[in-house]
């Protein structure tokens, strides 16, 4: 750490303690001039990258999947508490697996299988979208495989 006085880089922590959540806060003194100053630290989150269809590549973002499920789950059962749950289980997943990449693909099926338990409208239409149904028969088939 260099010292903000001296601009020397040999310091010393003196004191060490919790400033709030994700803080630590940390009083040092420099070794040279003996100038005293504090230091916050905070703990970065983990940050993944989402790989489009097209290849383009773009931060994870956990409120474009709240959107995609209400717009799916518009008029339907789910509520907005479900559409939390859903994004915040989709968003554990994600970062739990370790991996700095993941797929548009892979995120859509973890939405997908979450909609399908709790709500099967909002499910087809979210499908619909995801899968690119582009007839009639598509969907059919679909709803044939929810009975």
């Amino acid at each position: 750490m260099q010292c903000p006085n001296c601009k020397k880089c040999e310091t010393q922590v003196i004191d060490s303690r919790l400033s709030d959540e994700n803080t630590v806060r940390r009083r040092r003194e420099c070794s040279c001039c003996r100038f005293r100053f504090t230091t916050f630290e905070r703990i970065e989150p983990a940050r993944a990258v989402v790989i489009k269809k097209d290849g383009r590549e773009e931060p994870f973002a956990k409120e474009k999947i709240e959107d995609g499920i209400r717009r799916a789950a518009k008029n339907t059962q789910v509520t907005e508490a479900d559409v939390t749950c859903i994004a915040s289980e989709v968003e554990q997943e994600v970062f739990q697996s370790g991996e700095d990449k993941i797929t548009s693909r892979e995120i859509g099926n973890l939405i997908i299988q979450k909609l399908k338990d709790i709500d099967e409208v909002a499910y087809l239409r979210f499908a619909s979208v995801y899968k690119e149904f582009s007839d009639i028969e598509t969907f059919e088939k679909e709803i044939s495989k929810l009975r």
